[in-house]
């Protein structure tokens, strides 16, 4: 699976170049690489493309919107583990 997020990374840019950010293409297929980014413990790459369409959608539907909210509370389980990690990194 990880080989397969590689080459699906570059998607969304493209969709955005041939589209808009707004359109649901540019929105959605990040948030679902995002996503999967995640299942594969990627938090990094996983925040990197949850953030930019979040950011959108909150612009384009509201942050009240309930895949947006979806896209939040995972952005924000991927921040809190990244922060956890990073605190038990540092006390060692």
């Amino acid at each position: 699976m990880t080989v397969a997020l590689q080459k699906v990374e570059a998607v969304p840019r493209q969709v955005r170049a041939v589209n808009s950010d707004a359109c649901h293409e540019a929105i959605e297929l990040p948030c679902t690489i995002g996503f999967l980014e995640r299942s594969e413990g990627r938090l990094v790459k996983a925040r990197r493309m949850l953030e930019p369409p979040h950011d959108d959608m909150c612009v384009v539907y509201g942050p009240d919107d309930e895949d947006t909210m979806e896209v939040a509370e995972a952005l924000a389980r991927v921040c809190i583990t990244l922060d956890d990690t990073h605190r038990e990194a540092s006390e060692t």
